[in-house]
C-alpha cells in the first residue's frame, strides 16, 4: 500500500520542478492517513477472507465453483479457449460442439505462472485473488484521492483532521463497502467483481492523468488498464473505452489547448484496442461480437424459469423495463435490517421485488447503498454536484469524464435482468471517484472555520465510516448458501452466546420444514432431531431444489443422518460395469456406477418422489481421481426433514444432492472378503465417528428458562 502511494511524487508536479517542503509534508501526511485507514479494516477483512466462522484459518479458503477460472487457464496454455465439457455443470455456454465459461479472461491470465509449475492449487486461488484485488482497490483509491486534492486544493496546506478524514474514506471504501460481501464467499463470482472495481478503478485514475497531464506514459497505462478490464468484466470494460473515447473528444475539440490535439488518436486507440480485443474473445467464444447468447448455456436447457424469462423478454437478458426494480433495490433509503439477534445488523430477510410486471430471472436478498454505505453515497452526491457545476472550483472540470466513466459502468447491472448483493460492485468506481470530489469539497469549505468545527466535521465523517464498516461486516458474517456445518454451528453458538434470549424466541418448531422463511430464521425439526437455519432465498423457479429444501441450511443433525465413508477400488476403473452399493436408504441406494465410455460417478437409483430434470441422480466423472488400492473418504447426508441426499468428499465441495423419499435408516454397505475368497471390486468401509451435538437443546432450554423466569415474575 505504502510504496504505491510513494508513487504520488511522480504524478502531481511537473518533472522540471522541485516538489515544495510543504506539499512534501502533506503527502506524507495524507500517506500515514490512508495506510492507517486501510490497516483498522485489514483485520476485518482478513478474518472474513480466511477464516470466518470454519476455526481453521486458511490462506486459500475457498468455496464451489472455484475451479472456472484454472479451467480457461489450462484451456489458454493449450492454444484455445473452450474447456472440458461438463466441467463447470449448468454455467457452460455451448458452441460449435464445445463448452466455455463467460467469465473473463484476465483472472485466468493472472493465474498462468502457478498453472505452469503445479496443478495442486487448482480451484484453490480465489482467496489470494481476492485480497490482491482489494489491495490494488485501496491503492488506486488512495492514488485518485490524492490527484483530486491536488487539482481542487492545489497547495493547500493539509491539516490533521482533514488527512485524517480521508483515512476514513479509504477505510469505508476497503472495509466498509460490499468487497467485504465480496470476500465472505471466495468463488468465482465474485472474484469476477472484485477485479473490475479495481480494474475499473485503475482505469479511472489514469483516464485522469492523461486528462491532468498528458503524456505516453499516461495514455499506454491507461490502453492496458482499459484493456485488462475488457478482459475481466464487458460492462464496466465497455465504460471504460467510452471514457478514452471521450477523452480523445476532449483533446480534439481543444479544451485542453491545441498543442494536445496529438493526444486524439493515441487516446482513440487506447479505447479501440481493447474493445476490439473483448469482441475477439467474445466472438471465439460465442460466435458474437458483444453480449451473451442466453439460450445456449446449459442453465436454459434445463430450467423452465430461464427459459420463461428469456421469452417474456424477447430472448435477451436485459431491458430498460428492469430498471425500476434494481435501481429500488439498489438505491432506496431502508435496504437493511436491524434484529435484536446477533450480529444485529443484516441484508434484508428476502429477496428483492420485481416492479412493473416484468420477470427478472433470479433476485437475492440486497443491500442498498445508501443504507450500507452511507458516507460513500453522501459524498458522491456532493461530489457529482460539485464536478458539473457551472463555475467548477480549481480543475474539477476534469473529473467530469471520469465520473461519466464510472456511471456508464453502472448500467450494466441496471438494466440486467438479476439483482444480487454482489452487483453493488459495480457502482463502487462511481462511489469513489464522485466521493473523493466530495470529501475534497467539504474541506475547501471547511477551510477558515473554526478548530472546533473542523473537529466536528472528522467526527460526522468518522460516525457515517464506522457505521459503513459495522454495517458491512454484520452482513457479512451472517450465513450464506455456501457455508459448512461447522461454520453454521459456530455462528448460531455466537448468537446463543450473546443473545440467548432474542434467538430462542425466534425458533420456529415442527415436524415439516416449510418451502421458505426469511433468512436467519432457525427452525426446530422434530425436537431437536434437526436444526436449521433458513438462507432467505428462494428455490420456487427450480424445483429441483425446493422440494429438497436448499433454502435451509444444516445446523444441527441427528447423528445417524450422515456417515463418512472409506472406499477403495480393487480393480480398474474400466472393469466397473456394475453398480457397487455404497450405502442403502429404505428402497434407494446409493451406488458407484458406470456414468459413461471410461467413467465412473455415484448415482442414487430410486430416489422416490416427484420425476425431476434437474438435479441429476448421477454426479460429475470422479474416474480421474481414483487410483486401485488408495483409498478415498466420502460424507454422504440422508437428511429425512429436508429430504435430500448430499455426497461430497471430505473437506471439499458437493458432488451430488438430489431429492431423497422415505424415512430411512440409512446403511451403509460394508464388504469385506470371505474366507477363500477375492475381494470385491470396490470396499466399503463406514468410518463414522459419533457425535453429539446440544445445540439445539441448549438454544431450547434457554427459552424455556426464560419462560419459567416470567411466569415466576408474574
Amino acid at each position: 500500500m505504502t510504496g504505491g502511494l510513494a508513487t504520488l511524487e511522480h504524478i502531481e508536479v511537473p518533472e522540471e520542478t522541485e516538489e515544495p517542503r510543504p506539499l512534501q509534508r502533506d503527502r506524507r501526511r495524507f500517506v500515514s492517513a490512508v495506510t492507517a485507514g486501510m490497516a483498522i479494516v485489514t483485520v476485518p477483512y482478513l478474518w472474513i477472507l480466511w477464516d470466518l466462522w470454519t476455526g481453521q484459518p486458511s490462506l486459500l479458503r475457498w468455496v464451489g465453483s472455484g475451479q472456472f477460472y484454472d479451467l480457461q487457464g489450462r484451456a489458454i496454455l493449450a492454444g484455445h479457449l473452450y474447456i472440458p465439457n461438463g466441467s463447470i455443470g449448468i454455467e457452460a455456454f455451448l458452441h460449435g460442439g464445445h463448452q466455455y465459461t463467460y467469465f473473463g479472461l484476465f483472472p485466468s491470465l493472472i493465474r498462468i505462472p502457478v498453472l505452469l509449475l503445479t496443478n495442486s492449487y487448482d480451484a484453490k486461488l480465489t482467496a489470494a485473488a481476492l485480497l490482491l484485488s482489494w489491495v490494488t482497490t485501496g491503492c488506486f483509491s488512495a492514488l485518485l484521492l490524492w490527484r483530486v486534492r491536488i487539482l481542487m486544493r492545489g497547495s493547500a496546506l493539509l491539516g490533521r483532521a482533514e488527512a485524517a478524514s480521508y483515512g476514513v474514506l479509504v477505510a469505508a471504501i476497503t472495509g466498509g463497502s460490499v468487497l467485504v460481501y465480496l470476500a465472505a464467499t471466495p468463488f468465482v463470482y465474485n472474484e469476477d467483481f472484485a477485479w473490475s472495481v479495481a480494474l475499473t478503478l485503475g482505469s479511472v485514475f489514469a483516464l485522469l492523468g492523461v486528462l491532468e497531464r498528458p503524456s505516453w506514459g499516461r495514455v499506454t497505462a491507461a490502453g492496458v488498464l482499459i484493456l485488462f478490464t475488457n478482459l475481466d468484466r464487458t460492462p464496466t470494460g465497455y465504460a471504460c473505452v467510452i471514457g478514452a473515447l471521450l477523452v480523445a473528444a476532449w483533446f480534439l475539440l481543444g479544451r485542453d489547448g491545441r498543442d494536445n490535439r496529438r493526444w486524439v488518436v493515441p487516446m482513440i486507440v487506447a479505447g479501440l484496442v481493447p474493445l476490439a480485443v473483448s469482441c475477439a474473445v467474445t466472438w471465439i467464444k460465442f460466435g458474437l461480437p458483444f453480449g451473451l447468447p442466453m439460450a445456449d448455456q446449459v442453465w436454459a436447457h434445463i430450467n423452465a424459469h430461464r427459459r420463461y424469462f428469456l421469452a417474456a423478454n424477447k430472448g435477451k437478458a436485459f431491458s430498460v423495463g428492469f430498471i425500476p426494480s434494481t435501481a429500488f433495490a439498489y438505491l432506496q433509503p431502508f435496504g437493511i435490517r436491524f434484529s435484536s439477534v446477533f450480529p444485529f445488523i443484516t441484508l434484508p430477510t428476502a429477496p428483492a421485488a420485481a416492479y412493473g410486471g416484468v420477470v427478472l430471472d433470479q433476485t437475492y436478498q440486497t443491500g442498498s447503498i445508501p443504507a450500507t454505505m452511507p458516507l460513500l453515497f453522501l459524498l458522491t452526491c456532493w461530489g457529482a454536484i460539485t464536478a458539473f457545476r457551472r463555475r467548477p472550483v480549481g480543475r474539477v472540470a476534469l473529473l467530469r469524464i471520469p465520473i461519466l466513466t464510472a456511471a456508464v459502468g453502472v448500467t450494466g447491472v441496471l438494466v440486467w435482468g438479476y439483482i444480487a448483493d454482489r452487483y453493488l460492485a459495480d457502482f463502487l468506481p462511481l462511489l469513489v471517484t464522485a466521493g473523493a470530489v466530495g470529501l475534497v469539497d467539504v474541506w475547501r469549505r471547511v477551510e477558515g472555520r473554526s478548530p472546533r468545527f473542523r473537529w466536528l466535521t472528522l467526527a460526522v465523517v468518522t460516525v457515517l465510516g464506522a457505521f459503513s464498516v459495522i454495517a458491512n461486516v454484520s452482513a457479512s458474517i451472517t450465513p450464506a448458501a455456501q457455508w459448512t456445518p461447522a461454520q453454521l454451528g459456530r455462528f448460531v453458538s455466537i448468537q446463543h452466546q450473546v443473545t440467548p434470549g432474542a434467538l430462542a424466541h425466534s425458533v420456529e418448531r415442527g415436524s415439516t420444514i416449510p418451502n421458505w422463511a426469511p433468512a436467519g430464521q432457525l427452525f426446530d425439526a422434530g425436537d431437536c432431531a434437526g436444526l436449521y437455519l433458513s438462507t432467505g432465498v428462494t428455490f420456487k423457479d427450480i424445483p429441483g431444489q425446493q422440494i429438497q429444501h436448499f433454502g435451509w441450511l444444516p445446523v444441527q443433525q441427528e447423528a445417524d443422518f450422515n456417515h463418512t465413508i472409506s472406499f477403495t477400488l480393487n480393480v480398474p476403473v474400466s472393469q466397473i460395469r456394475q453398480p457397487v452399493p455404497i450405502l442403502t436408504y429404505g428402497p434407494s441406494t446409493l451406488a458407484l456406477a458406470p456414468i459413461g465410455p471410461g467413467e465412473v460417478g455415484f448415482r442414487l437409483e430410486n430416489p422416490g418422489g416427484p420425476a425431476i430434470p434437474w438435479p441429476t441422480t448421477s454426479s460429475p466423472d470422479i474416474a480421474p481421481l481414483l487410483r486401485v488400492g488408495v483409498p478415498l473418504d466420502i460424507s454422504v447426508m440422508t437428511d429425512p426433514y429436508l429430504h435430500r441426499l448430499g455426497v461430497k468428499w471430505v473437506g471439499g465441495g458437493w458432488l451430488l444432492q438430489h431429492y431423497l423419499g422415505g424415512r430411512g435408516p440409512a446403511v451403509v454397505s460394508n464388504t469385506g472378503v470371505e474366507a477363500g475368497g477375492s475381494p470385491p471390486s470396490v470396499s466399503v468401509t463406514d468410518i463414522t465417528v459419533p457425535t453429539k451435538d446440544l445445540l439445539c437443546q441448549h438454544i431450547v432450554g434457554s427459552l424455556r428458562h426464560a419462560n419459567v423466569t416470567a411466569a415466576r415474575g408474574s
